[in-house]
């Protein structure tokens, strides 16, 4: 099981513990618990010792491969974003802000979902961060790299204020909380990173390295900004944290970062050309490693206040006495669950899981994160050759190499019903991979999770050994037992889309067609196929709109699986055992980031309106409404085909059709990336500004720029 439960402390790693009584509001009512399969760490010098132990297999002539760092070969998850903006301007404090700042509900009576569309998010209660959020009177989001605070209780939306957090890219993430925003993003680093040395190869007159040296571990950062004063908004506090940011969810204004650690802070050497070049590095890398610290490989964190330097504080996330070593090896990057409240952003307690975080799922009481096993590290092996040019005989170092067991995966439960700490409850493992966060649900403290096993074995793809399953977990004492699974859905086919609503699952399976199963878990201990539909194409996102009906966003395909565009389906699921498609829309040649972010995706169940952002180059400006295309050509048959479309697309659904409501597009087809409903408007946004349009029609009302 492979797992460390841990919480943060500040200050040293090395102190066992000692910190807590420098920083005891850090470690407030927490207690530490470890799984019965894992081996704890008692001092810092046994932590060490295996640090050293598993990192001497993992380094070579370019530093650590995949599995030593968590950012460093990792897949699943975003990299550290944008940089900080030293350059803006901030006042204030947050003691002072929060004094001044009104009520949360003083914001007026709109509520979500009645008079205003919030972020698209799996579990209600469950908030997720995104590029754009509103409470109806307020829209704040990210362009350029500055924070844009709209205000929308005009005739017309405005810019009330605008302030600059990072660079422009990639796209930073928010939090919106009563009279507090919280920007996810990147961190400059601290202090210049130490770049690694090259080391020469006698004889060689190459002086340029062959191969770049890989970057230093990157920091995340959570900047808050007070906007009670709308058009004077202030930075109130800022979080820096060693690592990315895998995601993010807040529950009741108290957010959970899932933070993925990087590799440690070491200098190591990389080769110039030259095989001699290369097994020095080794060696100096080796080296490097023998030496290191705890310090040099666990997160830290730094907090501060804007004009307030007496509230500044820093150290380390995690403590010796507070890690486990897992019983599979998973690397040696560390995930973390960080407590950051809105109101005081100071970091809280942290729960920390060893090895690469990729999925996270939470429902109002607990979250979930997903890691990989992995096959272990490769040995240093001897070719037999000799190298330098010096002619003398060297073994021929290869660089070691480890990677995820597509096998299996494991899942760790924490406790978030605490406003302060975050607490580690239990783990277990489910066979095969999964797609994304809509691979899990909780019902009534069971964990339902969805997975594909590939045909995978020893590097070689078995053709049609693939299936899927769904497994129900129960938590038992630190353990998530299997009490049961179905599988066997589409062998020779992957996952392509999951949605758990209540007692039933929906999982679409593809490779050339699309089967729709409909799965009972009314008895969690017997799970069961009910119902099957196959279609061509497949749907990636699945929404309910009705009692019994599923929108399905995707793509339709030929018989033999190739892609042709958009899709846009109407399910009735109503009798579990005869799924029925009742209508669906086809936009030829189309891709809609709805496709594979849900977020992007709009439906607004007072008038059926849905609505996605949709881009074609081709042929985009005809809809094939209850058929497809038969030509893949047919543009050449249609010259109006051929014309471009770059913006929204809206559709009315209702409980038997689907039917085009019509078109928005942004000034110099820039992309939408989000759309929301504000009393009887739609507001679409990108990159260069906010259009507003009719709710009823979606003809343009008003267009403001960024």
């Amino acid at each position: 099981m492979a797992v460390l439960a841990a919480l943060a402390v500040a200050g040293g790693a090395c102190s066992d513990g000692d910190d807590v009584a420098k920083d005891p509001e850090r470690r407030r009512g927490t207690t530490f618990q470890l799984a019965s399969a894992l081996t704890p760490f008692s001092r810092c010098e046994d932590l060490q010792e295996y640090l050293r132990t598993e990192g001497a297999k993992l380094v070579g002539p370019y530093g650590l491969s995949g599995g030593g760092a968590g950012d460093m070969g990792d897949f699943g998850g975003p990299m550290p974003l944008a940089t900080t903006d030293d350059g803006r301007a901030v006042a204030g404090s947050a003691a002072q802000a929060q004094e001044s700042a009104p009520p949360a509900e003083a914001a007026g009576d709109m509520k979500a979902g009645v008079d205003y569309s919030g972020t698209n998010v799996q579990e209600e209660g469950v908030d997720e961060p995104d590029l754009v959020k509103t409470d109806g009177k307020r829209l704040v989001t990210m362009a350029g790299g500055r924070l844009r605070i709209v205000d929308l209780t005009g005739e017309r939306p405005r810019v009330a204020a605008t302030l600059a957090i990072t660079q422009q890219h990639p796209q930073p993430e928010l939090f919106l909380d009563g009279d507090r925003v919280l920007v996810l993003h990147a961190a400059e680093p601290e202090n210049t990173p130490q770049k690694p040395t090259p080391v020469p190869d006698a004889g060689d007159d190459i002086s340029s390295s062959m191969i770049a040296p890989v970057p230093e571990p990157g920091r995340a950062q959570v900047t808050v900004v007070d906007i009670a004063q709308l058009d004077n908004p202030k930075v109130v506090a800022e979080v820096k944290m060693d690592g990315s940011l895998v995601t993010a969810r807040m529950v009741d204004g108290v957010a959970r970062l899932v933070l993925r650690s990087g590799g440690p802070r070491l200098g190591f050497t990389y080769p110039q050309a030259g095989q001699e070049s290369v097994n020095r590095a080794a060696d100096a890398n080796r080296a490097v490693v023998a030496k290191s610290t705890v310090q040099d490989w666990l997160p830290t964190y730094t907090y501060g206040e804007p004009g307030r330097a007496e509230a500044a504080a820093s150290g380390q996330l995690v403590g010796c006495n507070e890690v486990a070593r897992p019983k599979d090896f998973s690397g040696l990057g560390m995930v973390s669950v960080l407590t950051v409240d809105a109101k005081d952003p100071r970091p809280g307690p942290a729960a920390t899981v060893l090895g690469a975080g990729e999925h996270v799922y939470a429902s109002t009481d607990n979250l979930y994160v997903t890691t990989s096993r992995w096959t272990g590290p490769m040995p240093l092996q001897d070719s037999g050759g000799g190298g330098g040019s010096g002619g003398s005989a060297r073994e021929d170092r290869v660089r070691p190499s480890i990677a995820p067991d597509p096998g299996t995966s494991d899942i760790h439960k924490f406790a978030i019903t605490d406003k302060v700490r975050t607490s580690y409850l239990a783990s277990g493992t489910v066979p095969g991979r999964l797609l994304n966060q809509f691979s899990m649900s909780e019902l009534s403290g069971d964990l339902r999770v969805a997975t594909t096993t590939d045909g995978i074995t020893q590097g070689r793809d078995e053709a049609g050994a693939s299936e899927s399953r769904v497994v129900v977990l129960r938590q038992k004492g630190d353990t998530l037992d299997t009490i049961g699974s179905v599988a066997g859905l589409g062998k020779g086919e992957r996952i392509h889309a999951v949605r758990f609503l209540g007692d039933r699952a929906y999982v679409v399976t593809f490779r050339q067609t699309d089967p729709l199963y409909v799965i009972d878990l009314d008895d969690p201990t017997k799970p069961a196929v009910r119902g099957e539909l196959k279609i061509p194409g497949y749907s990636a996102y699945l929404h309910p709109v009705a009692e019994h009906r599923l929108i399905g966003v995707g793509q339709d395909a030929t018989d033999e699986g190739r892609t042709l565009g958009t899709q846009i389906s109407l399910f009735d699921v109503s009798d579990p055992a005869s799924p029925k498609r009742l209508a669906h829309t086809v936009l030829p040649r189309a891709n809609s980031e709805a496709e594979f972010d849900h977020r992007a995706f709009l439906y607004w169940a007072k008038t059926g309106l849905t609505l996605l952002p949709v881009q074609s180059y081709g042929d985009s400006d005809v809809i094939i409404q209850e058929g497809r295309p038969s030509d893949p050509g047919l543009g050449s048959k249609a010259p109006e085909l051929r014309q471009q479309f770059v913006g929204a697309v809206g559709f009315t659904v209702n409980e038997r059709e689907v039917k085009e409501l019509g078109r928005i597009r942004h000034r110099g087809d820039t992309p939408i990336r989000r759309s929301l409903v504000v009393g009887d408007s739609v507001l679409t946004v990108s990159d260069g500004g906010l259009l507003a349009s009719d709710l009823g029609s979606l003809a343009d009302r008003s267009w403001l720029a960024f």
